[in-house]
């Protein structure tokens, strides 16, 4: 994700994300997103965040608790890599161990599973269809 002097700035990606935005503006920004991953990479993250805010204000869930569930894959290839040095004799499947729970991890997350939808809608209809998904996070996001 790099940053150019084209991308927009945080606060822009917030009034897109609050809806308070002219038409025009909000068409500006959207055709910065079909363009540049490391803005529609910042507002995925942004609009995921407010989320998981809001659903554990609703809800009244322990953040540490709903972290804990969530980064479960994560926290066993952590586990896993550690012990690969104190387990010698087990320390390739430890680390086969590792990789294949860290790649559960990425895959998992909603950032991931958002992009590669995308990218499939590209691959398959181009634009086209790459831009009814960005109109459906959109009109999701303006719930």
């Amino acid at each position: 994700m790099q940053k150019t002097s084209l991308c927009l700035p945080e606060i822009e990606l917030n009034d897109y994300l609050s809806g308070v935005l002219s038409p025009e503006k909000k068409t500006e920004i959207e055709n910065h997103l079909k363009d540049c991953s490391g803005c529609l990479e910042k507002l995925v993250f942004a609009y995921q965040a407010v989320g998981e805010f809001n659903k554990t204000k609703k809800e009244g869930v322990n953040f540490m608790k709903s972290a804990w569930k969530k980064n479960a894959w994560l926290f066993g290839a952590i586990i896993a890599f550690a012990l690969s040095f104190f387990v010698p004799r087990y320390f390739v499947q430890l680390l086969v161990a590792t990789i294949l729970m860290g790649a559960k991890w990425i895959f998992e997350s909603i950032n991931a599973r958002i992009l590669i939808m995308i990218y499939d809608a590209w691959k398959k209809g181009g634009e086209k269809e790459a831009t009814k998904i960005l109109k459906t996070l959109n009109d999701r996001i303006n719930l």
